[in-house]
């Protein structure tokens, strides 16, 4: 995998444990933040006792953040659905209704150490956990998990198959203290790069009372988040059609537009378009009924932009 660079954003990740944090101070040292939302580690469903005030808090002081939930898969599956759902809830108590973080949601997976699961079992309940999470939210799952987890699970690999998770998105830690530790991490489980690395989980920074997780990220914010609203977004009806124009987003990994009239996709055009024709056979126009059209980014990674922009005709 690739190595970080100057350009690498930083950041860290917290929790309940973590004493004296001062966001004020940490707005000028990080360029994002992950919060522990939730666990599973005691047996039960758990929210992180300090993650609604500390996702307030960071929203306050205007760093990205994003949270994750240490979960505990087991050879029961269903498990994976209901964590899944309690997850879901408890992102929206920190960060609003159908709102899931500034930055991707993530799936930390790193138990069982002693392997009392199978491989195929462990793929299976963080694929079924992400694919449940991503069709409820329709937000990308970010995986974590460490160099030796993979190790010890088979390189995540199973016979016939291949690598069914490389096509997540990965947070890998790999700690640069461990003498036995390559300088970068290697590619492994079907992954070839990595888009956060948590290189520390001993790093001193101002802004927290103790030693702290460290991170080295993309390199550019755009990377971790979803496209922005679509803005300047006009439209108006023009022998019948809906003549539709938007100024152009300036997200680094944009791929495109979609367009809706009254909540129904008409059209996707790539990153370059500004505007768009839909044609009156395309909608269904009722007299004295308001029509509305709406536009939303999308990027390399499937997101969406967190809120449609909309206009009345």
């Amino acid at each position: 995998m690739q190595d970080k660079n100057s350009k690498s954003l930083f950041g860290i990740d917290i929790n309940e444990y973590t004493t004296n944090v001062q966001f004020d101070v940490l707005a000028g040292k990080l360029d994002f933040l992950y919060l522990r939302a939730s666990g599973s580690g005691s047996g039960t469903f758990r929210i992180d006792k300090k993650f609604i005030q500390h996702a307030a808090d960071s929203r306050k002081y205007g760093i990205p953040v994003g949270a994750y939930h240490f979960a505990v898969p087991s050879y029961d599956l269903t498990d994976a659905d209901r964590q899944c759902d309690d997850f879901i809830v408890t992102l929206q108590r920190g960060f609003g209704d159908k709102d899931y973080g500034d930055l991707f949601p993530v799936l930390d997976v790193e138990v069982p150490v002693d392997k009392s699961i199978s491989t195929k079992t462990l793929i299976n309940w963080i694929d079924r956990f992400r694919k449940r999470f991503e069709k409820k939210t329709r937000r990308r799952l970010m995986l974590y998990t460490g160099l030796f987890f993979i190790e010890l699970y088979n390189n995540f690999y199973i016979e016939g198959r291949g690598y069914p998770l490389k096509n997540m998105i990965l947070w890998i830690a790999m700690y640069t203290s461990v003498p036995i530790n390559p300088i970068v991490p290697p590619n492994i489980g079907g992954w070839t790069r990595w888009r956060i690395w948590q290189y520390s989980e001993a790093q001193v920074i101002e802004g927290v009372g103790n030693p702290v997780d460290a991170n080295w990220g993309p390199n550019n914010i755009d990377l971790l988040t979803q496209p922005r609203t679509v803005t300047g977004l006009n439209a108006s009806f023009q022998g019948g059609n809906i003549n539709v124009s938007w100024n152009p987003n300036q997200d680094i990994d944009l791929l495109g537009y979609n367009i809706f009239v009254n909540n129904e996709w008409v059209g996707t055009v790539d990153e370059k378009a500004t505007n768009y024709v839909i044609k009156k056979n395309d909608i269904k126009v009722q007299k004295n009924v308001p029509v509305v059209v709406s536009i939303e980014a999308f990027d390399y990674d499937g997101e969406t932009s967190k809120t449609r922009a909309k206009v009345t005709l």
